[in-house]
């Protein structure tokens, strides 16, 4: 196992150098695609956030890559761990205990969510899945089994207790209303204030408001800031939520502004950003003899890591299948066969010889294809690929004569769920396409390892003719 990771945080370096490496959505996954186009990756995790960047990579043996070398900088006060080291940081990291706000919760959910965010891109390769999962079940031991634990405080609480000792704050506006802002506005409720919080206007409907909490539309924060004494800004927005020049214009000025994503400048005005919040409520605790007392739980993962890697090669050293055959009910299901050509046209015959509702779309497509039409069997639609035609896709069969157009429906496919078979790349396949044969109401599947479709279809071959014999 060859596992680096590299990282700043709160404890090394300022809000302003953790600024330059806090990415948008977009440029992460920009980041992961660049990490898969590596010499020598096999798999990396990104974890971004206000308190800090963090890339992890699964590198073949032998390869030497820097993590931070994929960025377009590398920052100062940068820390590298790998193998032992990197997993015990990492167990310890999401449980908090190396927090700015010590054991407190929500970075356990942001560690998950890297690791979603890596599957999704296609970067979490099968070392990554087991190192990030162990060390997030030690995580959650850590946070059941040891006192300090208990009672933690989070930025939202932390962000509640400051505008509390602020005198005369009694309306609040909460910007933002992902995981950090309901938890700030429903704290900020239950000890009794005034809160406001923004909503998108196109997920009016689909947010549920903390319990005596208002809503208004985030296009008109400015104007609901004339009524309140304090601003709390608790988005994953990589552009300013406020802007002196739009503040200008507000009248009276709130008060009190608390920043709990990454700061910003607001002159004229008292900003507090995520360090200061915590300063402001964090308590004090050894983080030193709280990383000793959860050593053994951390060693104990990363024995089951070892253990399972042990198993895994001596797995590997016997003959074993890559893909596993599963049938399932086609009724109702709706399939998308991209591309009019031959192999199109071999996979859409299959197809129709089940209750899939199947639609083929390509400019130009086979004669077969045309009859199967008549029939009723299929629906065509001439003309290019569009990324709506995924929608209600059970299915997706991406095989055009265009590397370009496979690949990315291959990956619109992956993003969304949708399990996608790729002819001209087995290594973008969600599943292989198998060798089909009927026999009265039986269907045999013959599936190869992706690279084996003449053998498969041999054998099929071979099946059909001993059943016709």
């Amino acid at each position: 196992m060859n596992v680096i990771l590299s990282g700043i945080d709160h404890s090394a370096a300022s809000v302003a150098e953790r600024e330059r490496f806090a990415l948008s959505r977009p440029a992460q996954q920009e980041l992961l695609a660049r990490a898969a186009r590596t010499p020598g990756v096999l798999g990396a995790v990104l974890l971004s956030t206000c308190n800090r960047t963090e890339l992890c990579l699964s590198l073949e043996e032998g390869a030497e890559v820097r993590p931070f070398s994929l960025f377009e900088a590398e920052p100062e006060g940068a820390y590298t761990y790998a193998g032992r080291e990197a997993f015990g940081h990492l167990a310890a990291l999401a449980a908090g205990l190396k927090s700015r706000l010590f054991a407190e919760d929500q970075i356990l959910t942001q560690v998950k969510n890297a690791l979603v965010q890596a599957r999704q891109a296609g970067t979490a390769d099968a070392i990554l899945e087991v190192f990030f999962r162990e060390a997030v079940t030690a995580a959650k031991r850590v946070k059941t089994e040891t006192r300090f634990s208990h009672g933690d405080v989070s930025a939202a609480l932390a962000a509640k207790d400051v505008a509390l000792s602020c005198p005369g704050v009694r309306q609040v506006l909460v910007i933002g209303n992902g995981e950090v802002g309901r938890a700030a506005a429903s704290a900020l409720a239950e000890a009794g204030l005034d809160v406001t919080m923004t909503l998108r206007q196109y997920r009016h409907g689909s947010v549920e408001l903390p319990r005596g909490v208002k809503a208004v539309d985030y296009a008109e924060r400015y104007g609901a800031m004339a009524g309140c004494q304090a601003v709390v800004s608790a988005t994953a927005s990589p552009h300013y939520t406020v802007t002196a020049a739009a503040l200008a214009e507000v009248s009276p000025l709130p008060r009190l502004f608390l920043d709990l994503a990454m700061p910003r400048e607001l002159p004229g005005v008292t900003l507090l950003d995520v360090d200061q919040v915590a300063d402001a409520a964090s308590r004090e605790a050894d983080r030193g003899a709280a990383l000793e007392q959860v050593r053994p739980t951390i060693e104990a993962a990363w024995a089951d890591l070892t253990d399972w890697l042990a198993g895994r090669e001596q797995a590997e050293a016997e003959p074993r299948h890559s893909h596993f055959p599963l049938f399932i009910d086609s009724a109702g299901k709706t399939v998308l066969v991209v591309g009019g050509g031959r192999i199109a046209t071999r996979r859409a015959l299959s197809l129709a010889k089940f209750r899939f509702t199947l639609t083929v779309v390509a400019p130009e497509v086979s004669a077969e294809l045309e009859r199967l039409a008549e029939r009723g069997r299929v629906t065509l639609k001439r003309r290019p690929f569009e990324d709506g035609d995924l929608e209600d896709a059970f299915l997706v069969v991406a095989a055009t004569d265009q590397r370009d157009v496979n690949h990315h429906v291959a990956s619109l496919a992956r993003h969304k769920g949708i399990l996608v078979s790729v002819a001209d790349k087995k290594d973008e396949c969600g599943f292989y396409f198998p060798g089909i044969v009927e026999d009265g109401q039986t269907v045999i599947g013959l599936c190869g390892d992706g690279g084996s479709h003449h053998a498969a279809a041999q054998t099929a071959k071979r099946i059909r003719e001993m059943l016709k014999g």
